[in-house]
């Protein structure tokens, strides 16, 4: 397996990347929603004259459509319009596409070529990056889904500004997640809000520069590649509970939460860390409103969490402000106990 490419650049260069890559294609499929359709599309085919006979796969947007069954509708429209395994699948959009059109792609006839154009802060520093695709099942995040790199990854940042700022907002939270694990420089920057925007392409480059590192020495996630996993496990369990009332970035930041506290309580952190983890979090979203009901269902869903080992829910913890250790095995109560933690917050 091939280390991860991805360029940090303008959609001007996309085209020489194209390029360099010295392939023919047979057939040559662009993946869009209706928004990047209408908001990044023009300007990828203003720059890229290479695609202008691409054919336009549109999907309606929302986690909601990441499904086996959309997926069966687009190997189908492969498959209708001649598609072989000599095609290219582009897929410019958020985590959505890139999930989903990794997925497709890297499945199509055993696997054909795809390339990855993030549009949202979430998909350049996160989706995007690292060669995990999947959709959802039923209501679990995920599911299934394959390792599999695109031949790079293309990141403009011009195309952020396209997005609502809850949107934007969403993508901090693995931000803040990669401070927390990794880089204490990052995390302090995050506190200048400020300067959020003026910062923008260093946040990017950080982000992208620590998923890809633990990508290249741990693809298949076996090692030191869990610790993005931060967060995920209560975070993941809190966003399929919720499904599309609650944003990816906005869930994850309820579980870096409720994952310091398991942190704290497991004598890794101090309690002043905890609470500068909390500080951070809400400077970014608002709480998720939690009930007593809600918590054994979420408690059911961590169940799930395809990182478990033998039925013992398996964390990432922190043991200080970037700095992390993987492989913690938690008892369901003290999972409970930290979703309580929040609700109590």
């Amino acid at each position: 397996m091939t280390n991860p490419t991805y360029y940090i650049d303008s959609i001007v260069n996309l085209e020489s990347k194209i390029t360099e890559l010295n392939k023919t294609w047979t057939n040559i499929y662009l993946l869009v929603d209706e928004n990047t359709k209408a908001d990044c599309l023009p300007s990828v085919m203003e720059h890229v004259p290479f695609l202008k006979d691409a054919n336009l796969l549109v999907l309606d947007s929302g986690e909601e459509n990441k499904t086996l069954e959309i997926c069966d509708s687009l190997w189908s429209s492969l498959i209708d319009t001649g598609a072989d395994r000599k095609s290219l699948l582009i897929n410019l959009g958020g985590g959505v596409i890139t999930d989903m059109g990794g997925f497709v792609a890297s499945t199509f006839k055993r696997g054909i070529d795809f390339i990855h154009i993030p549009t949202t802060l979430l998909g350049q520093v996160d989706a995007a990056i690292g060669g995990k695709t999947g959709v959802n099942l039923e209501y679990s995040k995920n599911q299934v889904g394959t390792f599999a790199h695109p031949l790079f990854t293309f990141i403009d940042s011009q195309f952020l500004r396209t997005l609502p700022e809850r949107e934007f907002m969403s993508g901090m939270g693995e931000v803040i997640k990669y401070g927390l694990i990794a880089d204490k420089a990052l995390f302090e920057l995050l506190k200048d809000k400020q300067s959020l925007i003026a910062n923008l392409e260093t946040i990017i480059k950080s982000s992208t520069d620590i998923k890809n590192q633990y990508v290249t020495t741990d693809f298949k996630e076996e090692g030191d590649r869990k610790k993005l996993n931060f967060g995920h496990t209560v975070g993941h369990a809190i966003e399929s509970y919720y499904m599309v009332e609650v944003l990816h970035g906005e869930a994850i930041g309820a579980g870096m939460i409720c994952e310091s506290y398991i942190s704290f309580k497991q004598g890794k952190i101090t309690e002043q860390v905890l609470n500068e983890v909390n500080e951070m979090v809400f400077s970014f979203f608002d709480k998720i409103e939690l009930e007593e009901k809600m918590l054994e269902p979420i408690l059911n869903e961590m169940k799930a969490d395809k990182k478990n080992v033998n039925g013992k829910l398996n964390f990432t913890l922190l043991t200080g402000i970037g700095t992390s250790e993987i492989d913690h095995f938690i008892e369901d109560e003290m999972a409970k106990d930290s979703l309580t933690y929040y609700f109590n917050l």
